[in-house]
């Protein structure tokens, strides 16, 4: 009996019978098994049906220095990180004297940059924000943001 087959990024294929495709995730029973296993659009490349249609569904984010902080892809669902492998937790501050122009805002763009730049060290490509927050400052008060995140590659 034909199977669906499923091409991971990291190079891995796997047979077995997709039941589900949505815009964050597909369903997959493995060959011989009757476990639905859901996993995110973002670890694959493409599902290849029995029926011999072929379903695109990520394109593949290359980090190869920290140069590349700026392909990192920022999620807010766990659902966009299933089927990939963590890193580890990355938590990242900013601070800074108010003015006119700088608002709580500006605090949360620099945080996610150094997020960003940690991760493409560490060779992720994906991370999932965990926690965030941020404040405006005032006259006589800083204004800061802090965020967590868990990174992911493939």
């Amino acid at each position: 009996m034909a199977q669906d087959e499923v091409y991971f990024h990291n190079g891995t294929v796997a047979k077995g019978t997709v039941s589900e495709v949505t815009e964050q995730f597909i369903k997959f029973c493995y060959q011989g098994e009757n476990v639905v296993n859901t996993i995110s659009r973002n670890a694959l490349a493409q599902i290849r049906f029995s029926s011999g249609r072929v379903q695109e569904m990520s394109q593949k984010v290359i980090v190869n220095s920290p140069n590349d902080w700026e392909k990192v892809r920022v999620v807010n669902d766990k659902n966009e990180v299933l089927g990939l492998k963590s890193l580890g937790q990355i938590e990242k501050h900013s601070s800074g004297t108010w003015s006119f122009s700088i608002t709580a805002g500006h605090f949360s763009e620099k945080t996610l940059k150094k997020i960003r730049k940690e991760a493409a060290q560490r060779g992720g490509c994906i991370v999932l924000i965990l926690s965030q927050q941020s404040q405006s400052g005032g006259f006589f008060q800083d204004g800061h943001a802090s965020m967590t995140g868990e990174v992911y590659t493939y």
